[in-house]
């Protein structure tokens, strides 16, 4: 019996120590250049431009790089999606866009927002860019044919 339950003992202290770490990480604070961007994105004029309520626990996702004078986040905002459009008390997190920011610290010691880029991940909400314009030395390099030297570089083709 003793053998045959080893496996079992070893997985529930795996999972055990798991959960016991993934709950300190969660409840761990957010380092002071997040706390300074989620004071901003909970304001109803980003609230506003961004289109939807973003989750607060969205932050607890951040990753980048926090120095002690400069700091580079990616935060992914999640915003609340009705599962289906007629019954909208029903509803689901759901990643709605990536959030980049760089922040600085002044010398009076508070961060502030240098840049901040919304990379939205909706349809709805992306910006449809025009079809690239293909060269004439982009078509030779994918036929495997040479460029006329006569051609100018500018004509371009869809």
């Amino acid at each position: 019996m003793g053998g045959k339950a080893a496996p079992l003992l070893v997985g529930g202290a795996m999972i055990a120590g798991s959960v016991t770490f993934a709950m300190q990480e969660w409840n761990k604070e957010l380092p002071i250049p997040c706390q300074v961007l989620q004071r901003h994105l909970a304001s109803d004029t980003m609230q506003e431009q961004l289109g939807f309520q973003v989750i607060p626990w969205s932050f607890k996702f951040w990753h980048g790089q926090v120095n002690n004078d400069f700091a580079r986040l990616s935060v992914p905002l999640f915003g609340w999606i009705a599962v289906l459009p007629c019954v909208t008390s029903l509803e689901v997190p759901r990643r709605r866009s990536e959030l980049y920011a760089a922040m600085e610290k002044t010398p009076t010691g508070e961060w502030r927002i240098i840049n901040l880029l919304e990379d939205p991940k909706d349809s709805e909400r992306a910006v449809k860019a025009p079809t690239p314009k293909r060269t004439d030395d982009i078509m030779a390099a994918e036929t495997g044919q040479s460029v006329w030297s006569g051609a100018s570089s500018s004509s371009t083709k869809q």
